[in-house]
């Protein structure tokens, strides 16, 4: 596959890697747009993600991030796509992004992710719990997900998002030189 056929960058990993930190920076530097999934999600349901997990539970959750992976995958121009930390649970989101994007997992050890997202706020899955301990059952749960998706695989533990940023634009423009920015951000 070329990077024509694969023309997004989609960042994975769980709650705390740094996928919008770093999704941010990336999409300045390559002069792409950047796309952050639960901000898409909220804007095409309306509801914050709290609400719908309150009112729809994860499998509503999961079917309004399926609905708007969808719509960020089919965009023509290239983007950095920060995803949800539980997009690959579902198998057509697995195809959709190993054939419209390059895959970068961010990841981060439970301990750095837990002291990243604080007490949890904002983030029905670690409502009701020690984040800490939520992360690693998570952590368990999705690695190898994560891993089998991943084109590239960064530890996010002791770098900065700008160090961060930096190997995903090295690693981007090895792959699709010069070519791979775009021409303007949109």
């Amino acid at each position: 596959m070329t990077g024509q056929d694969r023309p997004h960058l989609a960042l994975v990993g769980g709650m705390g890697a740094g996928k919008t930190v770093v999704g941010a920076l990336v999409a300045e530097r390559c002069r792409r747009r950047h796309v952050d999934l639960d901000r898409w999600i909220q804007a095409d349901t309306g509801r914050s993600i709290g609400v719908v997990f309150a009112e729809s539970g994860e499998d509503g959750f999961r079917d309004a991030e399926q609905s708007s992976l969808g719509r960020a995958l089919e965009l023509a121009e290239p983007v950095v796509l920060s995803t949800g930390g539980g997009v690959l649970r579902r198998p057509a989101n697995r195809e959709a992004l190993a054939a419209r994007a390059r895959v970068v997992w961010l990841r981060a050890t439970p301990e750095t992710a837990a002291a990243r997202v604080g007490d949890g706020t904002g983030r029905p899955l670690l409502e009701g719990g020690s984040p800490v301990e939520v992360l690693r059952r998570l952590d368990a749960e999705r690695s190898p997900l994560y891993e089998a998706a991943a084109d590239l695989v960064l530890d996010t533990d002791a770098a900065t998002p700008d160090q961060v940023a930096d190997e995903v634009v090295a690693w981007l423009e090895r792959l699709e030189g010069p070519a791979g920015r775009s021409a303007a951000p949109s």
